[in-house]
């Protein structure tokens, strides 16, 4: 072609673009395509890329990228090549940036040959990487780099497909697109250094391994750009999809709306408490709210209660949480959406729900709701319900619980269902409870398998929570999940014991290890990158993600037509980090959602003998005195509740029936699990060493909970139990954590779900005893699953020492275990053996400890052959009962903790109760052996009083005094030698 022959077609092309441009909203300011050029395969490529828009700058090849004859299907009309870069030094450049201002567009149709590339891989980029941005490969996504900034990943890279990849830039807010659907906001992408490049920054640097068709950068007016119509899309056909998806969208959507039991709202009502919780429950019920957008294309659902509520976006056909915040505090938990809940399957990991595409995830704006997708190969929502609570076992009020508790809890139980991708008949239910009156959220979830084949739960991570690093202190998250240990413990068992030796995939094997995790999160993501003088700066955010999970687990197979249930994961959203505070809404927890934990029994402890005639008295000082549970008798000699025989069962028949019209209920002591080598060898019972393969565990040897030993046991308890007519059941050394490593136990198949298996069946007894009305006095933590009580303190030489060193290690032991529970929930021992002498020779020492324990609160069990032994000992326990009785609700309020008794001065702590007519009751303590007097400084704050308190010493008269700013009284005392009084406040 002749010179006036190109400068003529120029012209024309020129006419033609300002016509086109002059009817489109973008106005192309450079654009590449090999239109025109015949492809044919490793042929060199141009050695310069001309800009098919007059004005664009031409690109200089560097290196020696190849033509490739393929090319975009629905770009074949303009061309039918793209350029193939696979070398360290291949690019093509100019020297200008060409993308710039506020309303700018810049799309690449592209290639990937490699599925994960590590670092960054410029596909183009505008800028040099350090002032500008790159649109890249990074790692196994699709991603924007903005120099200065960070990166921002939005889409994984399928190598061997063309991808069509957009950034729009409009009134200075720029998002990415991926084959023409917005997936990503974007940090401005600012002014940039004068280079444009494809295929790399620069040669050498940051290069492109796969095939680039077509680049085009265009401007547009504010308001004018239209992703459905103005990208090099088949647009009909984007069109066709986009309206097929969001007719999907819309279908869940309005199935959610149809949900019975769920509001629709055109705004969310909170409806925060006005009034502090632990002192005024608040009147607002547990509600669920459903907020659609106005095409039904999503939706935010709410889960409240006045305290605390949980928010999740429905978008893209998913689903995830995106809030979960204490509403009367304006305190937010979350700062990313992660899925529902992660599944191992086969050993494969699964996301269940779950949303992807925010810039950030140090935070999360509602900006951002619209370009969020649903996590590539994620279970996908289906649908939800909503009803009520669901009790975990069976429980009716007894043993002196207050009638009024409701269970299960009043509240909301809304269950999100979610479908396999991949597995037809694979679903998973992941469920939330929320309880009226309590800042508390329950979560769990179920896997059933309708499939034709075996799904194996290798492990699973049933909350799975970016929160907020150091608002996060101020949750406390437990699970019912738990073991040996006889307070709640983050960590688990309070025994510490791991396995080691053998296989090392099991090395670290922990015995009762808690489920909490607060770890570092792979996919922090922020533009404010983690580093480490960050995390002295920002008081360590790497402990930014929340699991819960089996430590090791639980590796449980579910058969075509079964289910699977996680365990229970407790989340309180506290108001601080203040210790009371926190410990208090903990103790409340478990009074609502442990409801057993409020029954109290006053216990005596028989001498090792079942003969009726040696029990009856003691039996009759119990119906005397007021004392409600015997147990009898302690080992050896004991009860073997897995003995069935009718003289095992007479004999404790006869017991109980004697007992029982009196109004005491009879339980037994057996060491049940631990420190038990059950049955013969050949018998294999009990629990293998993984370290060794031999049998041996933590308390020496032990039974195996998911061997035929307890089939055998489960199946005479019960026999033995119901045969006697007892009213409690009182193991010792029941289910504390063994693992098991024998692969020939009938209910388990290894050591990986040795654990899950024998929890299940301590969990199981418990039920079952809770539905027979049994008492269960556990020294382990199975409070969430129908424990009574466990040991206040454990220290079993406590029991033998002197009497008076007792009364304030006991005062100890209150004191500091009472944080993590109500005083109920632990028992004391008061050992009359060590009255050397008796009852009356030692009175005051006996009524000291008596008082001491019977003023707490504790579960009070006395050890001995009598409850007294003459009309001293007799009066006075008559009359200690009879003050217990008149102050029996304030005895069992929550216990503030004022001082910690430390045998040099006065130790105190506050009983509370805000509903009740007495308000508070301070006991104080003297361990001296002199009289002290001294003034007390007394927070009044969680008896709700607020103004004035009218208290008065013992049975004194009645002061009033005025509360200061801080809810605080000065109280004066004066307690004689080794002694002790109370105070009653009032109104």
């Amino acid at each position: 072609m002749s010179l006036i022959h190109e400068r003529a077609a120029a012209a024309a092309l020129a006419l033609l673009m300002s016509a086109l441009m002059s009817h489109c909203a973008v106005v192309p300011q450079a654009h590449y395509h090999l239109g025109g050029i015949a492809g044919i395969r490793d042929t060199a490529a141009p050695e310069m890329w001309k800009s098919r828009v007059p004005g664009g700058p031409d690109l200089l090849r560097k290196g020696d990228p190849k033509i490739m004859s393929n090319a975009p299907q629905q770009r074949r009309a303009d061309f039918d090549s793209a350029i193939n870069f696979s070398g360290p030094d291949q690019c093509y450049q100019a020297p200008k940036a060409i993308a710039g201002g506020d309303n700018f567009l810049v799309e690449a149709w592209v290639n990937a040959q490699q599925a994960n590339a590590p670092g960054y891989h410029a596909v183009l980029a505008n800028g040099d990487g350090g002032i500008g941005f790159l649109i890249c490969q990074k790692d196994e996504d699709w991603a924007v780099l903005v120099g200065g900034v960070g990166v921002t990943t939005f889409g994984k890279v399928k190598p061997g497909v063309w991808t069509h990849i957009a950034v729009v830039q409009e009134r200075g807010r720029a998002v990415a697109y991926l084959n023409g659907s917005k997936v990503a906001v974007l940090p401005h992408l600012g002014s940039a250094a004068p280079n444009f490049s494809i295929g790399a920054t620069a040669p050498g640097k940051e290069t492109f391994t796969g095939w680039v068709a077509e680049v085009r950068c265009s401007s547009f007016k504010p308001g004018e750009f239209d992703p459905g119509s103005d990208f090099l899309l088949d647009n009909q056909q984007l069109k066709e999809v986009q309206k097929a998806e969001l007719a999907a969208r819309a279908k869940l959507v309005e199935a959610l709306l149809k949900t019975a039991g769920a509001t629709r709202v055109k705004r969310f009502e909170e409806q925060p408490a006005q009034t502090d919780w632990l002192i005024k429950p608040p009147a607002t019920r547990a509600f669920v709210q459903i907020l659609p957008d106005e095409m039904n294309q999503s939706a935010q659902i709410l889960i409240g209660n006045g305290l605390v509520s949980r928010k999740f976006l429905v978008n893209d056909n998913n689903l995830g949480c995106f809030s979960l915040r204490r509403a009367d505090k304006h305190i937010e938990f979350v700062r990313a959406i992660k899925p529902e809940a992660r599944i191992c399957f086969n050993d494969k990991w699964t996301d269940i729900g779950g949303l992807t595409g925010a810039p950030d995830r140090a935070f999360i704006t509602p900006e951002w709701f619209a370009i969020l997708k649903s996590r590539p190969g994620a279970f996908m929502l289906t649908g939800m319900s909503v009803g009520d609570c669901e009790k975990p076992y069976e429980w009716q009020p007894k043993c002196n619980a207050p009638s009024d508790i409701a269970w299960p809890a009043r509240g909301q139980r809304v269950t999100f269902h979610f479908v396999s991708p991949a597995e037809a008949g694979l679903t998973v239910d992941v469920h939330y409870e929320i309880y009226d009156g309590i800042p508390v959220m329950m979560k769990t979830l179920t896997v059933r398998n309708q499939t034709s084949g075996e799904i194996v739960v290798t492990r699973f991570e049933g909350e799975h929570l970016a929160v907020q690093p150091t608002i996060s202190r101020m949750l406390h998250v437990e699970s019912d999940y738990s073991f040996g240990a006889a307070n709640f413990n983050e960590q688990g068992s309070a025994l510490g014991v791991h396995v080691s030796g053998g296989d090392a995939k099991f090395n670290g094997y922990s015995f009762g290890a808690g489920t909490t995790r607060l770890v570092r999160d792979p996919e922090w993501g922020s533009m404010a990158t983690l580093n480490p003088a960050e995390d002295l700066f920002l008081d360590n955010p790497e402990s930014a993600l929340l699991l819960s999970r089996p430590t090791v687990g639980p590796n449980w197979t579910v058969k075509p037509g079964e289910k699977f249930d996680a365990f229970r994961t407790f989340e309180i959203l506290n108001d601080t980090t203040d210790r009371e505070r926190f410990h208090l809404a903990q103790r409340r927890f478990y009074r609502k959602l442990a409801p057993q934990s409020n029954e109290k029994q006053l216990e005596v402890h028989a001498p090792l003998t079942r003969d009726l005639r040696t029990l009856r008295p003691l039996i009759d000082q119990m119906a005397e005195i007021g004392f409600e549970m015997l147990q009898a008798p302690e080992h050896p000699g004991g009860l073997n509740y897995a003995d069935s025989s009718e003289k095992n069962i007479s004999s404790m028949k006869a017991i109980c029936d004697y007992a029982r019209p009196k109004g005491v209920r009879v339980k037994a002591y057996q060491l049940m699990m631990a420190s038990q080598g059950w049955g013969r060898p050949e018998d294999n019972y009990n629990c293998i060493n993984p370290a060794n393969g031999r049998p041996g565990s933590l308390f020496g040897q032990s039974a195996c909970g998911a061997s035929t030993w307890a089939d055998m046991y489960y199946d005479n308890m019960w026999k033995t139990i119901e045969g006697a007519g007892m009213g409690g059941f009182a193991p010792d050394g029941p289910y504390h954590g063994d693992p098991c490593g024998a692969t020939n136990h009938p209910h388990h198949k290894g050591l990986e779900d040795s654990q899950w298996a024998q929890w299940k069946w301590m969990c199981q007894v418990l039920h079952e005893g809770q539905r027979r009305n049994l008492y269960l006095s556990v020294p382990d933590w199975y409070v969430l699953n129908g424990q009574n009580c466990t040991g206040m303190g454990y220290r079993e030489a406590t029991d033998n020492i002197d009497i008076v060193l007792q009364t304030v290690i006991y005062r100890q032991y209150i004191f500091d275990a009472t944080f993590h529970k109500t005083a109920q929930m632990g028992w004391c021992n008061l050992n009359t053996e060590v009255l050397r002498g008796g009852m009356e020779q030692n009175l005051d020492t006996y009524e000291r400890m008596f008082f001491t324990l019977l003023s707490s609160g504790a579960q009070v069990w006395v050890r001995g052959h009598r409850l007294y032994d003459g009309p001293q000992s007799q009066a006075m326990l008559k009359k200690w009962m009879a003050w217990y009785r008149k102050h029996y609700d304030i005895i069992h309020g929550d216990i503030i903790h004022l001082r910690r008794p430390d045998g040099r001065d006065l130790d105190y702590y506050l009983h509370v109760n805000p509903a009740g007519k007495e308000k508070g009751m301070l006991l104080v303590f003297n361990p001296l052996d002199q009289e002290v007097t001294q003034t007390l400084d007394i927070p009044l704050y969680y008896t709700g009083l607020t103004e004035t308190a009218r208290i008065r010493e013992q049975e004194g008269t009645t002061q009033t005094f005025k509360l200061d700013r801080e809810f605080k009284v000065k109280l004066p005392v004066t307690i004689p030698a080794n002694g002790y009084t109370w105070l009653v406040i009032e109104r």
